[in-house]
């Protein structure tokens, strides 16, 4: 019988971890483990998990060096088959997801088993890539997504990216040789709007810099980023395409930090 970790990193959001853990006590499917990593709260949070009592199998609370150390820290305190992030504020989207990803999953050959991430500001099913197009950018949501144990703390995730650190330990996991399942079944709701991706231009530098680094040899990664990104400022600044037909990807990245930073001096 599979057994799930899933588990949960917070700082400060006594609401979205509230959400988030009816949501993992009101599965059907029993067996799991909950570890919980809480940067030290300051808001009532920690209080609110401490009340749990034996609901949460872990709960550590403590400082930590960002999101991504947050979740290496209680990785290495899981003991489940497979582990699941379901981070503040993400929620499984029925109470028989677990149940549903334990019927279809295959622990003699699934790696890595994904399926569907909604999102909660419309309630819409968030598209990603076609799978094949893994090279170019994220094909899979990091919440939808159910890893191995061993594989997630054989790699762990590198803290050196800020940003881009899940979409990094998936293209490792695919250069080791992981194997990958994808199926429609819905699994979580979660907000995009927010998060540790909330710099476009930072966004864009770790994905471009990293995914040219590992597939540029075999796939023309610089060159479809490049395209894409030129009908993304078309569509931005509400200008024709042709108008960065012949611009790099660089400039396009620096028109992009010039427009941040407008918007950040506007709002404060």
């Amino acid at each position: 019988m599979t057994k799930f970790s899933i588990i949960t990193v917070v700082w400060n959001d006594c609401v979205g971890a509230t959400r988030t853990m009816q949501s993992v006590f009101s599965q059907t499917y029993q067996n799991y483990e909950v570890i919980v990593q809480d940067g030290a709260s300051t808001d009532g949070t920690s209080e609110m998990l401490r009340s749990f009592g034996n609901w949460i199998d872990s709960l550590v609370i403590e400082e930590d060096g960002g999101i991504y150390d947050a979740m290496n820290r209680a990785t290495m305190r899981a003991t489940g088959d497979y582990l699941v992030f379901m981070n503040a504020a993400d929620y499984f989207i029925n109470p028989k997801v677990l149940e549903d990803v334990a019927a279809a999953i295959n622990p003699d050959e699934d790696d890595i088993f994904t399926g569907q991430a909604f999102r909660d500001e419309d309630g819409g099913l968030h598209r990603y890539r076609p799978l094949e197009q893994f090279w170019a950018g994220s094909t899979l949501d990091h919440q939808a997504s159910f890893i191995r144990r061993e594989l997630m703390q054989d790699l762990k995730y590198d803290e050196r990216y800020k940003i881009a650190g899940d979409l990094h330990f998936f293209t490792r996991a695919r250069l080791q040789g992981a194997r990958y399942r994808s199926e429609d079944l819905p699994i979580v709701r979660k907000p995009f709007s927010v998060g540790a991706s909330t710099s476009f231009v930072s966004r864009i530098n770790d994905r471009l810099n990293m995914l040219d680094e590992a597939w540029g040899d075999s796939y023309p990664v610089r060159d479809t980023i490049t395209k894409e990104m030129r009908h993304y400022a078309a569509k931005t600044f509400d200008v024709s395409v042709d108008r960065f037909a012949d611009m790099p990807i660089e400039e396009m990245l620096k028109l992009f930090e010039t427009w941040e930073k407008r918007l950040q001096a506007l709002a404060a």
